[in-house]
């Protein structure tokens, strides 16, 4: 699935109802798309040029042509790079194909500026808030123990109630990053509200964007969902949570030697405590 299709998927929530007609007609037939008119779109999906156009400019695109021309871009670099498909593929590979793909399309949809921005929030917090749903928690744990092996102070919270209280504690120099699958599941909005209130800066990862985020949350990384693959009942979006947070640790440990040299140095130690514990037993 194309990146474009895939943020198409992510904001179905959000749409109109002539704004879903749109949507599923796009997702349907891409290559039709293509090499359609806006007249021929509008009589195919039975809407109007202006819900077309409010269409295109939700999804960040000034007109029906930018969102064609990104269609036909997309689709050239699939058909290059696509594997075959899992048709006739045995279950491991099937997985590893459909896993490929989410990671392919998750990284057409990052955007450095972000990622930029959130290790720039990282290096200069006073604390750093992990948020994360227990369907999401080992992904908040993990992001949280590779801060604490470079020495960045941060606390990972992953109960709703806790993390209501806590959001009441925020600083304006705090730094919040917070992932979850959906922001549409409850009391998750009035949360973000509430860390908005408190100005403290943050980062949401999930894989379903909504125009709510945009007033809420200082920076937001959209993932594409494990909806759009062909085993979406058999594979986990936290993969693809844990690889963005990986670009993240990344692009921090880049940004400052002296955070490279605390992660070997912590690394270091672990390794001198398990041969330790090996020793002794």
């Amino acid at each position: 699935m194309a990146p474009v299709i895939a943020k198409i998927v992510s904001m179905q929530p959000n749409f109109t109802v002539g704004e879903n007609e749109i949507a599923q007609y796009i997702i349907h037939h891409p290559d039709a798309v293509i090499a359609s008119t806006i007249s021929d779109l509008v009589k195919e999906t039975g809407t109007s040029e202006a819900s077309l156009n409010r269409f295109c400019k939700k999804l960040g695109y000034r007109g029906f042509n930018r969102l064609k021309v990104a269609l036909a871009q997309e689709s050239a670099y699939t058909q290059m790079t696509q594997a075959a498909p899992s048709a006739g593929l045995n279950r491991i590979a099937a997985l590893c194909q459909d896993y490929q793909r989410v990671l392919l399309n998750t990284t057409a949809m990052l955007d450095e500026t972000i990622i930029r921005s959130a290790v720039k929030a990282l290096r200069t917090a006073g604390m750093i808030y992990v948020f994360g749903l227990p369907d999401t928690s080992p992904v908040a744990l993990e992001f949280a123990n590779k801060l604490t092996l470079v020495g960045i102070p941060n606390k990972a919270v992953s109960d709703i109630s806790n993390i209501q209280m806590e959001c009441s504690h925020l600083r304006k120099n705090d730094f919040v990053v917070f992932i979850l699958s959906t922001v549409f599941e409850r009391d998750i909005l009035p949360v973000l509200q509430l860390m908005h209130e408190r100005e403290a800066k943050s980062l949401i990862i999930t894989s379903y964007d909504a125009p709510q985020l945009e007033s809420l949350v200082d920076m937001k990384l959209i993932t594409s969902d494990i909806i759009t693959t062909q085993n979406a009942l058999s594979i986990s979006n936290n993969l693809i949570f844990l690889y963005v947070v990986d670009v993240l640790y990344a692009s921090l440990l880049d940004s400052d030697k002296s955070l490279r040299e605390k992660k070997m140095n912590s690394e270091a130690m672990l390794r001198m405590q398990r041969d330790l514990n090996d020793y002794d037993f």
